[in-house]
């Protein structure tokens, strides 16, 4: 069914998070327009970067990054992922590492990280200075042709090929969220380094 896009019913409507409530004859024509674009886009690995933990003085941060593969808007990247996960726990809304946790959804993390590149660094947050400079070592050391940050991680424009973008609004960040929030919790048994 991949790449295939059911016909709309006559009175059927789509939904866009942008505009609402929109004809289901224009949603299909832009659907298929999106897939012919993401079809033909060349592949681009991109790195969506996450923290966890409160950034304030000698508090542990950790940041993990997840890389994947992304043909497309990396905007729309691991959507299918979230909505699996979501379903599966009956979650609605953000995946947070927490309400995960709680539905008992740990094997699902468990499975983001066999099946994805994810690396991870944990710091005392001293300065916002000290934690840009260690996380500009981080971005450095992995290849990627974009990294997304999470909104309140750090200003995307001290980065280079770096933009910021909330992560209600890319799955990409959810998922690296899940990821983090697992790392940070066996983290916090053994210390912060």
């Amino acid at each position: 069914m991949r790449g295939r896009i059911p016909a709309p019913t006559r009175f059927g409507r789509c939904f866009c998070p942008l505009r609402g409530r929109i004809p289901a004859h224009i949603c299909l024509e832009t659907a298929q327009l999106f897939i012919s674009f993401s079809q033909s886009a060349p592949m681009r690995r991109v790195v969506f970067v996450d923290e966890s933990g409160t950034k304030s003085f000698c508090n542990c941060v950790v940041v993990a990054g997840l890389a994947a593969e992304v043909t497309g808007s990396y905007m729309y990247w691991g959507l299918d992922i979230v909505d699996g996960i979501r379903r599966r726990l009956g979650i609605v809304g953000e995946l947070k590492w927490r309400r995960v946790k709680r539905r008992g959804g740990k094997d699902l993390v468990e499975a983001l990280l066999r099946d994805f590149e994810v690396r991870y660094f944990a710091a005392h947050y001293v300065s916002q200075r000290d934690f840009e400079g260690r996380l500009w070592r981080f971005l450095a050391d992995m290849d990627a042709d974009i990294f997304v940050l999470d909104a309140g991680l750090a200003d995307a424009s001290k980065f280079p090929r770096a933009v910021n973008k909330p992560s209600h609004k890319v799955p990409g960040l959810q998922l690296a969220d899940l990821v983090v929030g697992y790392i940070s919790e066996g983290r916090a048994r053994k210390g912060c380094q």
